[in-house]
């Protein structure tokens, strides 16, 4: 009669027949770049992992991996310039481009060469050649534009995007997996621009100036089309199928919220839980929206927002987010229209300390920015200068707090692009600390408060708004 091991010592037996795991093969990945400017790094995202190489004098650079060992996303960049590609192990990959005509001169060779060819011809050939070459739905926008005809559109160019993929793939062989994923997210991305379709729509109005109607129910069918439940796969995988992923799911909140506000009725919070989950399945990506809607109305459909929350806590309890959001809520609930400024006292450019509480008697235009913020910088150059001009000699202060900024790059800004008048103060905090008490979720943020230190607006109006700001801060000084 044989002897029968034990399960656990026949696994470990038969893991000592096998000998030590098999290293992966080593993957390398270089490349030229003519024409780069000098003085950066390459920097990858090799999935959720950052590495970086120094560029030669010759606009040369080399990676190499060791421990690769599935079909990975990489996100490539340098000098503000960056394209994606993928890795297999053991791909001998060199990348050549003129980075005058970065993505139109982007080829490869070696091994892994067919896959990333394909990435670079099609990024080229359907995002990022001059309008009009392939005609792109959302380029072809216009209030007019009707919801048959962006289904037309959008439809067509899935299939070019399709057709391209499968002709490609007769004349260079691509791993089957990598197909599969491509052809996902050119679905991902058709579904994206009708997701986006629906919140132009919604934002036009009827030539009468009426409202338009809501969106039918039949407009979303392309939904069905989409392996939504796979999406989750993706997250974590990597740079630029998180950012696929994500923007996928923004965009589905006109999908939930076709009217762009939280229903303030509390049943209505798990009709829209139990759709969310149907479609996108008990997944990150169902999470994922759920934090998106409710972070990102926190300042402009605070009532929505505490319908859905019992909603949202129940399935969310214990979370990393939940807390958060439980603590935003707790110091929402201190701020509004009518109630106190939160108070703070920070240095100025001049070295003097500079709170709150000196500007009382004045009306305040506070404004969260910073120098790495690029929109932050448009309002700073390009329309808070007339502003202040505008309210010069009288009792309105303009009033900045840079964040996170380190104090020499902030310093530089304010000198070389003459941001200091007459009228404005300019601090900074080393921290969020202060707009963590304001409950800032996004720069710029700006702030109307009275002469009495409470709060006018929330969420108000940038100088880009041009005559909208000037309103307020007109009534402001009246009130």
């Amino acid at each position: 009669m044989p002897l029968l091991l034990p399960a656990l010592a026949l696994s470990t037996a038969l893991r000592l027949l096998a000998g030590p795991p098999t290293a992966p093969p080593v993957t390398r990945f270089g490349g030229h770049l003519d024409h780069a400017p000098a003085g950066d790094s390459v920097e990858l995202w090799v999935g959720p992992r950052r590495v970086t190489s120094t560029l030669s004098p010759g606009g040369d650079f080399q990676f190499e991996f060791k421990d690769l060992r599935t079909t990975t996303p990489v996100h490539f960049s340098y000098a503000r310039q960056s394209t994606r590609l993928y890795l297999l192990p053991g791909d001998q990959l060199r990348l050549k481009l003129d980075f005058k005509d970065f993505d139109k001169s982007l080829t490869y060779s070696g091994r892994g060469a067919d896959v990333n060819n394909y990435m670079a011809q099609a990024l080229w050939k359907f995002e990022f050649s001059p309008p009009g070459n392939e005609p792109r739905p959302m380029d072809q926008l216009t209030p007019t534009t009707t919801p048959a005809e962006m289904r037309r559109r959008a439809d067509a160019f899935r299939q070019q995007q399709l057709a391209f993929l499968a002709e490609y793939a007769k004349a260079h062989p691509l791993p089957a997996t990598f197909r599969h994923g491509a052809a996902l997210f050119i679905d991902v991305s058709w579904g994206t621009q009708l997701l986006r379709y629906a919140e132009y729509y919604r934002g036009q109005k009827n030539a009468d100036g009426s409202p338009r109607p809501v969106l039918p129910e039949t407009y979303f069918s392309f939904l069905k089309e989409i392996p939504l439940r796979e999406l989750a796969e993706h997250l974590g995988r990597g740079y630029d199928e998180n950012t696929a992923v994500g923007w996928f799911v923004s965009a589905y909140q006109e999908r939930l919220l076709p009217t762009g506000k939280l229903p303030t009725d509390p049943a209505a919070g798990p009709r829209l839980y139990r759709l969310a989950t149907a479609e996108l399945g008990d997944t990150k990506a169902r999470n994922m929206l759920l934090d998106i809607i409710m972070f990102g109305r926190l300042n402009d459909d605070l009532p929505g927002v505490l319908a859905f929350y019992p909603t949202y806590r129940l399935h969310n309890r214990d979370s990393t987010t939940a807390r958060n959001l439980r603590a935003r809520l707790a110091q929402l609930q201190l701020l509004g229209e009518g109630k106190p400024a939160p108070a703070f006292t920070l240095t100025d450019n001049t070295g003097k300390k500079v709170s709150l509480s000196d500007s009382k008697g004045k009306v305040v235009y506070l404004d969260f920015w910073g120098t790495w913020c690029g929109p932050c910088m448009r309002e700073m150059t390009e329309f808070a200068p007339a502003l202040k001009k505008q309210f010069e000699g009288r009792d309105v202060v303009f009033l900045y707090i840079s964040v996170s900024d380190p104090e020499a790059k902030w310093q530089q800004a304010l000198a070389s692009q003459h941001f200091t008048s007459s009228n404005s103060v300019h601090l900074r905090s080393a921290t969020s600390a202060e707009a963590d008490a304001y409950q800032v979720m996004s720069y710029p943020s700006y702030f109307l408060i009275g002469r009495d230190g409470r709060f006018i607006k929330l969420n108000a109006t940038h100088p880009s708004d041009g005559a909208a700001t000037v309103a307020a801060l007109e009534a402001a000084l009246k009130g």
